[in-house]
């Protein structure tokens, strides 16, 4: 009677344990909402307007994208975009990328700004998609949050004008 309880006890144990692992599915971090880039940074709201796209300054493989709530008169001026902003580099490509924070290769992050702050929110968790790429534009979808729980993040679609040499 006794190998028989302790058979069940066992066995609760390793149900209990099993079970607590299909809670987590393995789906992915991030969910990309259909709407225009919205959201919030340092506690305040943010849509997006208008950016930039263009190879990044550091590294060729790369595109520095940066996203304004305002409307640009030369988007490909350097410095144009002022106020809250999103700003990220992306590998080159149409592509899927994952948020993580790593100073290891591989480590990908999104900034969210606000120049009255003192200190960059930077985003470590849900992902950026880059979906097209032309010799004008750059369409992505973008769901970025402060890791750790925090409510500042932003999740949409976007599209800026590449600004190419």
């Amino acid at each position: 009677m006794k190998t028989l309880a302790r058979i069940l006890f066992l066995s609760l144990i390793i149900i209990n344990f099993s079970c607590s692992d299909d809670d987590d599915d393995g789906g992915p971090a991030y969910e990309f909402t259909n709407q225009n880039l919205q959201g919030q940074i340092n506690g305040k709201s943010w849509s997006f307007v208008e950016g930039v796209a263009e190879v990044s300054p550091f590294d060729d493989t790369k595109l520095s994208i940066e996203l304004g709530a305002e409307e640009l008169e030369s988007p490909c001026d350097l410095f144009a975009l002022s106020g809250l902003r999103v700003f990220f580099s992306i590998p080159h490509e149409v592509a899927l990328t994952e948020l993580n924070f790593s100073l290891e290769e591989g480590g990908q992050t999104v900034t969210l700004f606000d120049p009255d702050g003192t200190l960059n929110i930077i985003a470590t968790e849900g992902a950026v998609e880059i979906l097209t790429i032309t010799d004008t534009e750059v369409t992505g979808r973008i769901d970025a949050r402060e890791g750790g729980g925090g409510e500042d993040g932003v999740n949409g679609n976007f599209s800026v004008t590449y600004c190419s040499e």
